[in-house]
């Protein structure tokens, strides 16, 4: 008796669902049956998302390349930024040195113009500087290679002191000296000149150089452009 006191102290279990499980709530005479059937569906629905979006996801890892193909392409681009700052640097350094080559120009046009005169260039056949070119490097000077068949003032003006007919032994004498003088004068303008064509020459060369350095970047930085831009679109 007291067994059965004890058990109908207990409330009787409800076989409906808590909202909090359902997790809606039962209208009219909804049955269990059918809140079940209708939260089932729905995670059908749910289930079939998630299983459409881990398809999309595999079909995205299945096209990405291996992990060997993206090291080797940043080992690359390492690599490639590596040989851009090289480059840049070889730029700057031929730059100094033609700005370097230029300021030496500018100083031996200037001990020309006090050994020759302000004409020198006209003197010693050397035509003036061409106009810059479409790429804004400035051209070098068109000079010959060899002395002008045509004689310099000076040197006419000492062949013709060198022939005078009769002339008194002092100044016959002194103008020897000045022939002399001026005979070292244009050996020593000579060599400025050679030394002038060689300086163009060397410049010549380095511009050619930095011409092909910066071709060489602009390609290597395209290549680098390229490739940041599909290890962007790999890892994406």
């Amino acid at each position: 008796m007291r067994r059965a006191q004890s058990v109908r102290n207990y409330g009787r279990p409800s076989l409906a669902i808590g909202a909090d499980d359902l997790g809606v709530l039962r209208e009219g005479n909804e049955s269990n049956e059918d809140v079940l059937r209708r939260q089932l569906i729905d995670k059908d629905r749910e289930n079939d998302r998630l299983q459409t979006q881990v398809e999309a996801l595999q079909a995205q890892l299945a096209q990405r390349p291996p992990l060997e193909a993206i090291q080797r392409l940043e080992k690359e681009y390492k690599s490639l930024d590596l040989l851009l700052d090289g480059t840049q640097r070889e730029n700057e350094r031929c730059m100094s040195e033609i700005e370097r080559g230029k300021a030496r120009e500018k100083m031996l046009e200037r001990e020309l113009a006090k050994l020759a005169g302000e004409n020198w260039q006209s003197a010693l056949d050397i035509a003036p500087a061409s106009a810059p070119t479409i790429n804004g490097r400035s051209m070098l000077h068109q000079r010959s290679n060899t002395l002008s068949v045509m004689p310099s003032p000076v040197l006419s003006h000492a062949q013709a002191q060198n022939t005078p007919s009769e002339v008194e032994p002092p100044i016959a004498a002194q103008r020897q000296l000045q022939i002399e003088h001026q005979h070292a004068t244009l050996a020593h303008i000579e060599q400025v000149r050679m030394l002038i064509m060689g300086m163009e020459q060397r410049l010549q060369t380095r511009e050619d150089k930095l011409a092909k350095s910066v071709e060489r970047a602009e390609g290597e930085g395209r290549r680098f452009d390229e490739l940041r831009r599909e290890i962007a679109l790999n890892n994406s």
